[in-house]
């Protein structure tokens, strides 16, 4: 294999390897997280994947705004560490240190399973004796009953680790290790055109299904989770493929807690949930996963002036704004570009996606009997999600630890009572009297 030169720009690993180390401060982590060296033609790529369809001029500006506001929360996060780590640039792996490339032939050319690949491995030595502890993943990787897909950790990215970290329990160690191994086998050119995919993490806030990892295709390479970059592709086992990444993958927060993290893309949202009480309300609900459409602040200023006041500034009005907040949360049901997790009290089903296709899905939610609208349109590797049809996703797929967040450009709306029409994208604006209209039924 020719030798592959790592594609890292200086990156502070500490948050990643905080949030492994110490269980209660993985909600610290920076689940959407970037580094602001990226190159600035590529920050389109990294936040849609070079495979979505809406990357027009709004797409882009909204996706490079949203990875600033991602990037600023860095120095916040690693204010207790002097310097960024630096990056792995002239490291100098090659396949020999793993075992051969993806792609020049067959599993049973490859005389080592997965986990024997990683223990012979002078690159992977810690992330191996992490392994070794934990004979249910040696089992797993040994396995040839099926073919696996680990992203595994290269011993750079454990470097920051504290020496007087506070030892995490085994099970939170497991559940970080099985969170590396993908099911089934995902070499370079099937994430070409792949936006989430399943690991050996079942999360019971998921009803129990597997714990998905986010990727994204851009000049700059591959990415998981927004910050672990690939460095090492497609090497060959005889149960499936390894991937060297330069960051810990570490199990996503729940969902609020990653809105939270980012005030200032989606400060309005959570003024929202301070001034309707919203939060304890959530907490009152049992959630086996959830889809929530997350309004960025431009999609509030979409609705209007005369709109926002009315639904922050009247005692009446936030009764709506809070039937707002539950039209925009799918219960039970956790919607991916290319995955469904139907948890529902008459289903209990998991499907994916089809790679050509154009589906729509009628979905309930937390508002009474209001349902939402759902396309995901899918041609040849290339996707786009629209919700009640004039709703754009322009940041797909956030995995959560109790679902997805699926951020969007404009306020999903429930059209009037007993009609189908939903408030154009073009109006730019809703009058009060329209938004009562639609919202008074439920309120």
């Amino acid at each position: 294999m020719t030798k592959l030169t790592v594609l890292g720009a200086a990156l502070s690993l500490a948050a990643i390897a905080r949030a492994l180390v110490l269980p209660e401060a993985a909600v610290n982590q920076a689940p959407l997280a970037g580094t602001r060296d990226d190159d600035p033609a590529d920050l389109h790529n990294v936040m849609f994947g070079s495979h979505h369809l809406d990357n027009d001029d709004e797409g882009r500006s909204a996706a490079e705004s949203f990875f600033d506001a991602v990037s600023s929360i860095r120095g916040h996060i690693h204010e207790d560490f002097s310097q960024a780590v630096a990056d792995l640039v002239g490291l100098g792996y090659t396949g020999d240190h793993f075992g051969s490339p993806a792609g020049h032939g067959h599993h049973d050319e490859s005389s080592y399973t997965i986990y024997e690949l990683i223990s012979k491995s002078k690159y992977t030595t810690k992330f191996a004796k992490l392994v070794d502890d934990h004979p249910g993943v040696v089992e797993l990787l040994n396995s040839t009953d099926s073919n696996y897909t680990l992203f595994v950790p290269l011993d750079k990215a454990f470097e920051d680790i504290p020496d007087d970290h506070k030892k995490p329990s085994k099970k939170v160690v497991e559940d970080a290790l099985r969170y590396h191994i993908g099911l089934g086998e995902y070499p370079a050119k099937r994430i070409l055109h792949t936006y989430t995919l399943p690991t050996a993490h079942d999360e019971e806030l998921l009803g129990g299904e597997p714990q998905r990892l986010r990727t994204s295709v851009g000049l700059g390479g591959v990415k998981i989770n927004f910050y672990s970059k690939v460095v090492a592709a497609d090497i060959v086992a005889k149960n499936g493929v390894i991937h060297a990444v330069n960051h810990i993958l570490v199990p996503p927060p729940y969902l609020g807690r990653i809105i939270s993290l980012f005030p200032d893309r989606f400060s309005t949202l959570l003024l929202a949930y301070e001034k309707t009480d919203f939060v304890k309300f959530i907490h009152g609900v049992n959630l086996k996963g959830s889809t929530v459409f997350v309004p960025t602040n431009g999609a509030f200023n979409w609705l209007g002036p005369r709109a926002n006041a009315f639904l922050f500034n009247t005692s009446k009005g936030r009764k709506y704004l809070k039937a707002i907040l539950k039209y925009n949360i799918v219960p039970n049901a956790t919607l991916y570009t290319d995955a469904f997790y139907d948890k529902r009290d008459d289903k209990d089903d998991k499907s994916e996606v089809e790679p050509l296709s154009h589906e729509t899905f009628d979905l309930p939610t937390l508002l009474g009997d209001a349902h939402v609208s759902v396309d995901i349109a899918r041609v040849f590797g290339f996707a786009s999600i629209k919700v009640n049809g004039y709703s754009r996703v322009v940041v797909p797929n956030g995995v959560g630890k109790n679902g997805v967040i699926q951020v969007v450009n404009r306020i999903p709306l429930p059209p009037h009572k007993g009609h189908r029409h939903h408030h154009s994208e073009q109006k730019g604006e809703i009058e009060v009297s329209d938004l009562i209209k639609r919202l008074e039924p439920y309120v």
